[in-house]
């Protein structure tokens, strides 16, 4: 059975975020696959979304890379809670000092890019409003 566009998306993403993890933990794709069970082929395929690993697999690479099954899920999503909840993740990792001025940055940027959206939008309502005159 075909996988539809959203899941082979899906997979795509976590199969990203696994390699990500896998080369942040140290571990080549052969010891992976070896601690899962599995062949270093079917393990590639994984990371490179062309199959869903399943949630087993998930706990047993969530273990493995020390991080939450959850991160597997979270880091490719484009739900801002769930982006919100990636972003607290990476802050609980710094120094109180560390956190601050990141947030600092954060919070600057999303005004820059605020003002320049609302500035863009603008721009094309005006251009829009010129053709009809």
């Amino acid at each position: 059975m075909a996988l539809s566009k959203q899941e082979q998306l899906v997979n795509r993403k976590i199969g990203k975020t696994i390699a990500k993890k896998r080369r942040i933990a140290g571990y080549t794709q052969e010891q992976v696959a070896e601690h899962l069970g599995i062949g270093n082929e079917a393990f590639s395929r994984i990371e490179r979304g062309l199959v869903s690993p399943g949630i087993f697999k998930l706990y047993e690479m969530a273990e493995l890379f020390e991080c939450g099954v959850e991160t597997f899920l979270i880091e490719g999503s484009r739900r801002p809670t769930d982006q919100a909840e990636h972003v607290q993740q990476l802050l609980s990792r710094l120094s109180p000092v560390d956190r601050q001025m990141l947030v600092g940055i954060i919070e600057k940027l999303a005004l820059r890019i605020g003002r320049e959206t609302r500035k863009s939008k603008y721009t094309h309502v005006e251009a829009e409003g010129d053709e009809l005159t």
